[in-house]
């Protein structure tokens, strides 16, 4: 820019200068045709006189006069340009230095991930519900710093934001996970049978008591059937004898017979005994 100025000036400034001769040679010219059509002067060799020759002088000195001052204008408006060539220039540079500083700071300033994942944090609870002055000191950074990258976030720290779960549900799941479920067994009630030590009971009716607690095996139960399938209501022989095999009480044998005769319909007492017609022809 500078070099086109000092360019343009030297034009104008030779351009002047061809004006100036020119104006010199017709101001010449001018006063040659005065001369000859000025009466007044009669040599005839045409010579000027004293006073002529001094007025002819004081003329081309305000020209000359005129021409310095012109010439110094010039140099004094190139000088201008030139300055406030050199103050942009300034400027310009002192902008490129802020700039640079502005820049190295930026560089400088470099968070580090765990800080990045507290500022996504608190971006995603929002600025509301967050407290900048905590947060300024728990990061270690300073408070226009956390404003700033709050009100403004990078790319990044919204990219981490936006992956970052709801809290509004975690505590509920936290609290589902602390609260163990409690598992509550139903045991099946059993029957206990408490025996009274205290009274004295005899071995054999303890035998008896705990023989006929107890369930019945498959081959006893077998023995049983086969002998019911022969006849409902065995004798007292058998059943002594069905006792000696099974090693069953005596009591639960008459009873299983019971049991059973009832689940038959087999009815409880016998009817008596009566003859035929027929037998009663026969016989008489």
């Amino acid at each position: 820019m500078i070099t086109l100025l000092q360019k343009n000036v030297s034009k104008d400034v030779v351009q002047e200068e061809d004006v100036d001769e020119d104006a010199f040679e017709a101001l010449f010219a001018q006063l040659e045709e005065d001369l000859k059509n000025d009466p007044s002067i009669e040599d005839e060799d045409g010579e000027l006189t004293e006073e002529e020759l001094a007025k002819l002088e004081s003329e081309l000195e305000e020209a000359m006069m005129e021409d310095d001052d012109f010439f110094k204008m010039l140099n004094a408006t190139a000088g201008g340009t030139e300055n406030d060539g050199d103050g942009d220039e300034d400027e310009e540079g002192e902008e490129d230095e802020e700039e640079e500083e502005d820049v190295e700071e930026d560089k400088s300033v470099k968070l580090k991930n765990w800080q990045l994942r507290r500022l996504a944090r608190a971006l995603k609870v929002g600025r509301r519900k967050t407290s900048i002055k905590s947060l300024a000191a728990e990061l270690c950074l300073e408070r226009p710093l956390v404003l700033e990258m709050l009100g403004n976030p990078p790319p990044k720290l919204l990219m981490m934001s936006a992956m970052l779960p709801d809290e509004s549900v975690q505590p509920a799941m936290t609290e589902s996970l602390a609260t163990p479920v409690e598992v509550v067994e139903t045991v099946p009630e059993e029957k206990i049978v408490v025996l009274d030590t205290d009274k004295k009971v005899p071995i054999h009716a303890m035998q008896s008591q705990w023989s006929s607690q107890k369930r019945l095996k498959k081959v006893q139960v077998d023995t049983l059937e086969r002998v019911y399938r022969r006849t409902k209501r065995p004798t007292n022989t058998m059943i002594s004898s069905i006792v000696h095999v099974t090693n069953l009480p005596r009591k639960k044998v008459v009873k299983w017979f019971e049991d059973k005769r009832s689940e038959d319909g087999v009815p409880t007492e016998r009817l008596p005994y009566e003859r035929s017609t027929t037998e009663t022809v026969f016989s008489s």
